[in-house]
């Protein structure tokens, strides 16, 4: 359902699949207008949705695409459009393989997606949600945010990098009215949660060590990122929220 909404300008990066794309169409029908940043287009455009075309490992067209972005939200942008804040949804996380057969490039590319890029747009839109004392930031880690992943060294690291980050930008920001805050997902219903294509009988190995004996769909994330979003959340602040399951409560 609908509801009128103060600050209903969000940027949502890797919208187009996934988690991204369940998150998409949750803030939609809420009434917020997204701003889909991801490489490749969706199949099909939510109600009140832009995408903005943009390769996470790019600086430059990550830059271009953030001052495209704000140049539509505030004062002197879109008429009666206010800026919420952003959640960081792109992930990457390379093939599952040993620390000695990960090359540069393919860690480069890993922290690219997972953390620099969340670094490069967070520190473009700070100043803006400073200014109107008010702002929602979100970021999407894992559980590998919380522990370590055979075969898994690249993502592992980029995800615990995230969570590191998340903490300092509440440390600084909180006192200008912005909040930041990541949410640590289990195994999730979709291509990247479930990798039967590199791991044999991976969904049954997945129930097997999960308490709740169950795999999330993403709607179950995304409720959680969209009450991260409210007003009335303001007080929590540097906070990681795991919602897995129990795998690493145990």
């Amino acid at each position: 359902m609908k509801k009128s909404l103060e600050f209903d300008s969000i940027l949502v990066t890797g919208g187009s699949g996934g988690l991204g794309r369940t998150l998409v169409h949750n803030l939609s029908e809420q009434g917020y207008r997204v701003w889909n940043l991801d490489r490749n287009p969706p199949a099909n455009i939510e109600p009140g949705e832009v995408f903005l075309p943009a390769d996470l490992t790019s600086a430059d067209r990550i830059g271009e695409a953030c001052k495209e972005f704000l140049g539509t939200v505030g004062e002197g942008g879109m008429s009666g459009r206010r800026f919420c804040g952003l959640v960081h949804c792109a992930g990457y996380g390379g093939p599952y393989q040993e620390i000695t057969k990960v090359s540069l490039e393919e860690w480069d590319i890993v922290f690219s997606v997972n953390i620099r890029s969340a670094f490069q747009i967070t520190r473009e839109i700070l100043p803006f949600l400073a200014e109107q004392k008010y702002g929602r930031l979100v970021y999407v880690g894992s559980t590998l945010s919380r522990k370590g992943g055979s075969l898994s060294v690249a993502y592992s690291s980029s995800k615990h990098a995230l969570v590191g980050f998340v903490k300092s930008i509440a440390a600084e920001w909180g006192k200008f009215g912005v909040t930041a805050n990541s949410v640590s997902p289990g195994y999730m219903n979709t291509g990247m949660g479930v990798r039967e294509d590199q791991v044999d009988d991976h969904r049954k190995k997945i129930v097997s060590m999960t308490p709740s004996g169950t795999i999330a769909e993403p709607e179950e994330i995304a409720r959680v990122i969209s009450f991260l979003l409210q007003p009335e959340s303001g007080y929590i602040n540097g906070a990681d929220w795991a919602i897995d399951g129990g795998i690493t409560a145990i």
